[in-house]
């Protein structure tokens, strides 16, 4: 079975098993760093939510030789689960005073999403861009949440800033910041291999790099615009930073001597980040530096100083 025939499959049998009081459409749909993936968007007649459920790894798994029945049954069973997230009245998302609470930041690459950020309302900050969304969930399942575009400022009637100022105060709240020493996260990893494999985890283990994300795990690399984080966290080790941005899920920190080369290690980032990181979770191939005498995040390519 061909892809699109596939999609349609899928929609025409979601669509009998749910039966009347639902409407059903497939969407491609843009997702971080020029990704575009195929989703089912399910809502009930009349409500302002359709979530989407994405049909990309169903066709993989569909040409593995997953029956469709079970894809199908499957799809069907994840929607019922989420079909609304609890606490949340839907017709409340254009009521400005019930979503204040909700607003987020995150992190992305400017470049690799200028398409997207035509829509969004968005603030340049040295090579990425500062986005917004709504949080709509946050369970054992896991984090659920909507992207903010420029017809919900027209909606709610209030300005860029505005969202700005409402997401600084939300997001540390929300998803307070945690760093862990590189030693902590691979102590209990056991190499794969002999000699220059556990030369490496040695290396890793004993070097001076900390791991900055949130309690959830998912964007954490907002985190370096928290107030305060990199400031404290640079006084405790009494040296400026050098930030090296591993995924938008977390950043490393390294303790920076004046003899380290940025070139190199913006080369360094732009090797695992080409290897190693899926590409809708890259973040940047640059690298960052905390300067502790400026109190600011600098681009270490050129030092520019960030506009917020």
């Amino acid at each position: 079975m061909v892809y699109e025939t596939f999609l349609n499959t899928i929609k025409e049998g979601a669509a009998q098993a749910l039966g009347d009081g639902y409407e059903l459409s497939l969407r491609r749909i843009p997702k971080n760093n020029g990704l575009v993936l195929d989703g089912l968007c399910i809502s009930k007649t009349g409500s302002p939510v359709a979530p989407a459920i994405y049909l990309n790894t169903c066709y993989e798994q569909y040409l593995r030789g997953r029956p469709m029945e079970r894809i199908l049954g499957e799809i069907l069973e994840l929607y019922r689960n989420h079909e609304t997230a609890p606490g949340l009245d839907c017709t409340n998302l254009l009521d400005f005073e019930a979503m204040k609470p909700r607003i987020l930041l995150r992190l992305i690459n400017r470049e690799s999403n200028a398409s997207l950020l035509q829509n969004m309302p968005h603030i340049p900050w040295l090579d990425l861009a500062i986005v917004f969304c709504l949080c709509l969930k946050e369970d054992d399942s896991g984090l659920m949440t909507a992207s903010i575009y420029n017809d919900h400022l027209d909606a709610w009637g209030i300005s860029q800033n505005d969202l700005w100022l409402l997401a600084m105060e939300n997001t540390p709240r929300h998803f307070p910041p945690v760093i862990t020493h590189m030693s902590c996260i691979l102590g209990g990893i056991e190499p794969d291999g002999p000699g220059p494999m556990r030369k490496q985890d040695d290396a890793l283990l004993s070097s001076p790099l900390y791991v900055l994300t949130n309690s959830s795990g998912i964007h954490g690399a907002a985190c370096i615009l928290y107030p305060q984080v990199l400031k404290n966290f640079a006084e405790g080790v009494e040296r400026d930073l050098m930030i090296l941005p591993s995924s938008i899920h977390e950043v490393l920190l390294l303790p920076t001597e004046k003899d380290i080369s940025c070139q190199e290690m913006s080369r360094l980032v732009e090797c695992v980040n080409q290897t190693e990181v899926p590409s809708q979770d890259r973040l940047s191939n640059q690298v960052y530096l905390y300067s502790r005498e400026k109190d600011a995040i600098l681009l270490g390519s050129s030092n520019e100083t960030p506009l917020c």
